[in-house]
């Protein structure tokens, strides 16, 4: 296994980014929020990878940090999930939010991403729950709890109105604690993430 990349950013693509490491330039597939955090070309790089083997091709896919690697290698190994569907849900969502969206069995979450469809995305939810119970315990989150109530839905159901995609809705709702939540709150809280972005 190639287990990271680094040398110069030369290239930079809307899949990917080709890095020269020893004379040769490799190309990475990369989630949208790993490219988006990269430097300019010209600069030093390193990527975390995944060399992936089919047949006559070989394709790289990079990676900002081990924990997004670990949960596309994840990913991959659930029935019907190839390496680019992998991408398209890193791509929406960072790693934490994933482990919240399968903890809590979030289907709706999961069949936003382009290109994963209601058999996927129960397929995602049965074979990785387990696998990603020491994550969700790491994080606090209990199967079934707080992430996947009614509030939660009702609150992401309240920001679509507002025009909000259900990827953005999820990820403003994100980190949100309280001993006795309530949609309003949840809402404010949203909206006040999202009012520091552009």
């Amino acid at each position: 296994m190639i287990d990271f990349v680094e040398g110069v950013l030369t290239e930079k693509s809307e899949e990917g980014v080709v890095v020269a490491v020893g004379g040769l330039g490799l190309t990475l597939f990369l989630s949208h929020p790993t490219q988006h955090g990269l430097p300019a070309a010209g600069k030093k790089v390193k990527l975390y990878s995944y060399l992936h083997v089919k047949e006559d091709l070989l394709q790289l896919y990079g990676f900002s940090g081990r924990k997004e690697r670990d949960i596309f290698l994840k990913l991959i190994t659930v029935t019907g999930i190839g390496p680019k569907a992998a991408l398209a849900v890193l791509s929406a969502y960072d790693p934490d939010t994933f482990v919240r969206i399968v903890a809590s069995e979030d289907l709706e979450a999961i069949t936003a991403v382009s290109g994963v469809g209601k058999k996927s995305g129960q397929r995602i939810i049965l074979e990785l729950k387990e696998k990603l119970a020491p994550l969700a315990g790491e994080l606090g989150i209990a199967a079934g709890g707080p992430d996947g109530s009614d509030l939660t839905r009702e609150a992401r159901e309240a920001l679509k109105g507002l025009g909000y995609t259900t990827a953005e809705a999820n990820r403003a709702l994100e980190g949100y604690a309280a001993d006795e939540p309530s949609v309003e709150e949840m809402l404010k809280y949203a909206l006040k993430r999202m009012g520091g972005k552009e």
